[in-house]
């Protein structure tokens, strides 16, 4: 895995490293404004919580002088979030913070952000608005990593399913892309079945119940983080437990630690706390910094070593993120600019 994600990050880097004009260096410290288009599901409710409490102790610290989250009613409607951001470019932040539902439906409302002078970072996603900047995971890693762990579970030849994330998302896209890519390259493995779970245990456990009894063996489910769902659904109807792609959350690490699951799942996922580095990335942005257009921070992958390590440190309902400070956002900036983002040190396991 890690020689797999080292080598994702260098041709991320070396893609992405043109840097972009910043506004000159701020006087004042900065408002801050963050709007999410989907809040449905526990990584970005977790995502949503990790923001806050960074955004209310960057606050206290004098980094910026406000801040206020504003979240999209339905599923991912673009529609929905470009209301949205209008409502909030009546405010008039210095930096505007987006997690977009999707990569070009925006860009007439960004662009006009931009026009006023905010700083806009996307992150969670991707944009081909040359004025924003972009602070990511890869999200090809992620489907890659998740993909392959299954597809060697099973050693290579048997049924899947696969559970594709929010639709029409940038981010289920890519991924599905990669997923389609990698199964091409292994025809011994069939898929059965497709579902749009949402990346979400509740949405594919129903899902998946309601289609189990028509399939038939099902050796891995191929996702984004619903293999808690994936494999109580099995469970449920009685039938062999698949390998599964878990969600690094604290029911799903917990319930995999107690023998659940087939032998090869994984626990894979973007880090919840791309908001986290995207609003300190952005403050530097503001003031004055030069930094890379897009920007690589490192997905969240628990190993079994680390397993109990992250179960301690992650609540039952949350999404394991990265802790991210001010000064580990900076060192991976300083690895993002110099070009090794290969060799920069992960953050530290969470520790309660």
């Amino acid at each position: 895995m890690k020689n797999l994600i080292t080598a994702t990050l260098i041709a991320a880097a070396a893609a992405t490293s043109a840097l972009v004009a910043v506004p000159a260096i701020a006087a004042d410290k900065p408002t801050v404004a963050l709007s999410n288009a989907f809040l449905g599901n526990a990584w970005r409710r977790s995502m949503i919580t990790a923001f806050e409490e960074a955004a209310t102790k960057a606050q206290a610290d004098g980094l910026i002088a406000s801040f206020q989250v504003s979240n999209a009613p339905g599923e991912n409607s673009a529609t929905e979030q470009i209301a949205q951001l209008k409502a909030l470019l009546l405010d008039q932040p210095d930096i505007l913070l987006v997690n977009p539902a999707s990569p070009t439906a925006l860009n007439p409302t960004l662009q006009q952000a931009c026009d006023m002078g905010i700083v806009v970072a996307v992150f969670d996603s991707s944009t081909d608005l040359e004025c924003a900047h972009i602070v990511t995971n890869s999200f090809g890693d992620w489907a890659r990593l998740s993909t392959q762990a299954v597809i060697d579970g099973i050693g290579g030849a048997g049924n899947v399913i696969i559970a594709r994330g929010v639709r029409g998302s940038p981010p289920e896209i890519e991924m599905y892309a990669v997923q389609t890519e990698l199964l091409k390259a292994n025809p011994d493995v069939k898929v059965v079945g497709e579902l749009f779970t949402f990346c979400d245990s509740a949405k594919a456990q129903e899902a998946l119940l309601g289609t189990i009894a028509s399939l038939p063996e099902v050796d891995g489910v191929i996702g984004c983080g619903e293999g808690l769902g994936a494999v109580q659904a099995f469970q449920t109807a009685g039938r062999d437990i698949p390998v599964v792609a878990f969600a690094p959350s604290g029911r799903a690490l917990k319930f995999w630690g107690e023998g659940n699951g087939a032998p090869g799942s994984v626990a894979v996922m973007s880090d919840p706390g791309q908001g986290v580095a995207a609003l300190f990335t952005a403050i530097n942005i503001h003031n004055g910094q030069e930094v890379p257009r897009t920007t690589i921070f490192p997905p969240v992958v628990v190993s079994d070593e680390e397993r109990d390590q992250w179960i301690a440190a992650v609540g039952d309902d949350e999404i394991a993120s990265w802790q991210w400070t001010q000064e580990l956002v900076d060192a991976q900036l300083k690895a993002n600019i110099d070009g090794t983002v290969a060799d920069a040190a992960l953050p530290p396991v969470p520790v309660r």
